[in-house]
């Protein structure tokens, strides 16, 4: 069974709250990853104070493990599989924060602006992302199975793609060393966003037991 079959009618009031806030986190996300990389890959100035956004996702995933035991402890033996796959995916949505915020600081270890070929990659990555993270709300608000599987596949193929982008990072010798630390880990950190897109993506379209399991898993 799926995760949102059990909720295909009428939800009860503090589950619809929960999944309002985790789309609302997954909205604050995609803004704190939006800048963070601009600031990375586009060299723009960082504006928006991405530890205030942290906090307002941190305070959503407490509302939402509140709003969760409080359920529970009404009718334990009502949406017990949904209560506790949304308590997992919860974590999930709140690490995309803590990676922006990471994305950011490899920015501030640069010596001087980011340019080149390999940023042009970089930033046809983060475009991809960007649109993973639109895809990703879209899926789990309206329980789109089709959707969700579809933002499985293409994370794996930008964490695929990430993969070997670090990989040639490390064997070019006209990269500077301050400029390949910088672009390795903000590629480190945005194939760990994808993954997280992904697993909470995997909680519309599989069935319980094989909840954050990679496309064609068996």
């Amino acid at each position: 069974m799926l995760f949102f079959d059990f909720f295909r009618g009428d939800r009860p009031p503090l589950i619809e709250q929960s999944l309002d806030d985790m789309s609302a986190m997954l909205e604050l996300g995609q803004h704190m990853f939006a800048d963070a990389a601009a600031t990375l890959l586009d060299n723009e100035v960082l504006e928006r104070d991405l530890s205030e956004q942290d906090q307002a996702v941190n305070s959503k995933e407490a509302a939402i493990r509140r709003a969760v035991l409080e359920h529970v402890s009404i009718d334990p033996k009502r949406e017990m599989i949904f209560s506790l796959v949304l308590i997992s995916i919860v974590q999930d949505a709140e690490r995309i924060g803590d990676l922006a915020k990471s994305i950011a600081e490899a920015a501030q270890l640069a010596t001087g602006p980011r340019h080149g070929p390999r940023v042009e990659v970089l930033r046809d990555l983060r475009d991809r992302l960007l649109k993973t993270f639109s895809e990703t709300r879209e899926a789990f608000a309206e329980a789109n199975e089709e959707l969700a599987k579809r933002v499985m596949d293409d994370s794996a193929e930008v964490k695929n793609a990430l993969t070997e982008f670090i990989k040639g990072v490390a064997a070019d010798e006209d990269l500077d060393a301050n400029t390949a630390v910088v672009l390795a880990i903000g590629a480190r950190m945005m194939s760990r966003v994808s993954s997280h897109l992904s697993n909470i993506a995997s909680s519309v379209a599989l069935p319980f037991d094989q909840i954050r399991r990679p496309p064609g898993w068996e």
